[in-house]
């Protein structure tokens, strides 16, 4: 059994921990929510008797979600028979692979299209509105069992859109493609449709944990609460977020009403809390008070609670001013005040603002290392294959990295057995000498994944299934249904259990 001291959890995060039935946590900021959503996970491991049964951890991110799978490994718990990852992730892995010969859109097989070539699509779909600046920006849209929702907060921009958006769905029915809220939308059809689905499903989960719930779309609660009715409260859930940062509510995430999830779900669901702050001084959790809309209870409990920080608004400075003076802001910290730049962090009211602004900073400040969106070539596609491949070019060999690695070369064979490229002769050990013997002298970092990738491929030997000269591992992936129709809903789906797709 997986245990732990009372310095590693406090209280609050130890009951959490500890806790057997299904919870509602409302984590503060800075509350250690990760840390306790980690030890779950590993206690709950810890706790399986039965070899059929699985811990399920929904992400926002796959970030996250390796994150998450190190930190479990690193408390030295078998990951065997934990799957975590992305909501999209889970339902193409879990519904519609093994189901989708019951959905007739999906019944012939079908793609998935990567946020690149959507872009691409969307961009030439917008051409003919220039003149009415529609942009692919104003084509987000989300499902619910109602229909689609558009995100675009100018609603004259409405019938132009769903005008693109109409052309869009036709072009990917013809090309039997499917973007990630269509892989909601059939999850969805399929549960609703296939009760049997969800039973099956809930037989197999000892209990799924759900990351930044205040994030997640009404589509997406439809699917696990469907789940979580089947198990009859035999399928536990623990879900936690916080209100108060929910930041997606254009794009179709709210933070549910415990009430309403407990009459989605059918089960009974404790309510619970994470009040301490621990990285935040007193000052700036009071100044957060402002913007508290849900009310909740924050604490300062860490080292830097009486740390006298300063909270400054400035009217005077111009967008187009706007990054050299947090450039000027971050170089003052540093260079003056002696702060590291890991301990910097810049904020913003929306997520493609921080995409322009990492870009701005990078070049302004060349010397400081930045985590942020837009300084990689995959920042926008949460399941892109190639970002996948391109951890185990970017990553030096080494002992302390082996399990990492060999667990990403996992989901690089995953991915492309699901292209239809046949690895069976490819081990992820024998996956990782290749990649660890490719030595390429270039700087320029997209030339450099291109050469990787080339030499990789060229040395594991191109497969191609289609006979028509391509190499199949550069295709998008096109997943059939189980190829026998009879085959009857009870069988045991071949979920990757260790993937963080």
């Amino acid at each position: 059994m997986f245990s732990w001291t009372d310095r590693e959890l406090n209280d609050e995060q130890d009951a959490a921990v500890r806790f057997e039935g299904s919870q509602f946590i409302i984590a503060c900021p800075g509350s250690g929510k990760t840390r306790t959503l980690t030890y779950k996970i590993a206690y709950e491991l810890s706790r399986l008797t039965s070899k059929r049964k699985f811990v399920v951890a929904i992400t926002y991110t796959n970030r996250a979600a390796d994150e998450i799978h190190e930190r479990i490994e690193a408390l030295g718990v078998d990951t065997t028979q934990l799957w975590i990852g992305t909501i999209h992730a889970f339902c193409l892995e879990w519904i519609l692979k093994p189901y989708g010969i019951y959905e007739p859109a999906l019944a012939h097989g079908y793609g998935i299209l990567d946020l690149h070539k959507r872009e691409k699509l969307l961009e030439e779909l917008c051409e003919p509105y220039q003149a009415q600046r529609v942009t692919f920006w104003d084509c987000e849209y989300y499902f619910t069992r109602a229909g689609y929702f558009l995100g675009c907060s100018d609603t004259r921009k409405h019938p132009l859109v769903e005008e693109v958006l109409e052309r869009y769905f036709q072009i990917l029915s013809e090309r039997r493609l499917l973007d990630f809220e269509m892989i909601l939308k059939y999850a969805d059809q399929l549960t609703e449709a296939k009760p049997a689905i969800s039973q099956l499903l809930s037989n197999l989960f000892a209990i799924i944990l759900v990351d930044e719930y205040q994030d997640t779309k009404e589509i997406q609660y439809e699917i696990l609460a469907s789940i979580l009715r089947a198990g009859r409260g035999e399928t536990k859930l623990f879900m936690v977020g916080d209100p108060n940062q929910a930041i997606f509510g254009s794009l179709g995430g709210y933070p549910i009403e415990l009430g309403e999830l407990k009459a989605k779900s059918g089960i009974h669901i404790e309510p619970r809390a994470l009040s301490r702050n621990y990285r935040s001084s007193e000052r700036i959790i009071d100044y957060f008070g402002n913007f508290n809309v849900h009310r909740t209870t924050i604490v300062a409990a860490g080292e830097a609670r009486d740390f006298p920080s300063k909270v400054t608004y400035n009217r005077h400075i111009g967008r187009d001013d706007l990054a050299d003076e947090v450039a000027r802001l971050i170089r003052y910290s540093v260079d003056d005040l002696g702060i590291h730049p890991e301990e910097i962090c810049v904020v913003a009211p929306q997520w493609p603002y921080l995409t322009a602004m990492t870009r701005a900073l990078v070049v302004r400040l060349p010397d400081c290392k930045f985590n942020g969106p837009g300084i990689v070539p995959f920042a926008r596609d949460i399941e892109n294959f190639w970002y996948k491949a391109a951890r185990l070019a970017l990553t030096e060999p080494s002992p302390q990295l082996y399990v990492r690695r060999l667990r990403w070369a996992g989901e690089v064979l995953a991915g492309l057995s699901d292209a239809g490229v046949d690895v069976s002769a490819v081990s992820r050990k024998h996956l990782l000498r290749e990649c660890n013997a490719v030595q390429i002298d270039e700087s320029d970092g997209l030339a450099y994944l291109h050469a990787f990738f080339d030499a990789l491929f060229g040395r594991l030997g191109r497969v191609n299934t289609n006979g028509d000269g391509d190499d199949c591992a550069r295709k998008s992936p096109t997943w059939r249904s189980r190829p026998n129709n009879s085959l009857p809903l009870n069988t045991a789906c071949p979920g990757s259990v260790a993937t963080s797709a």
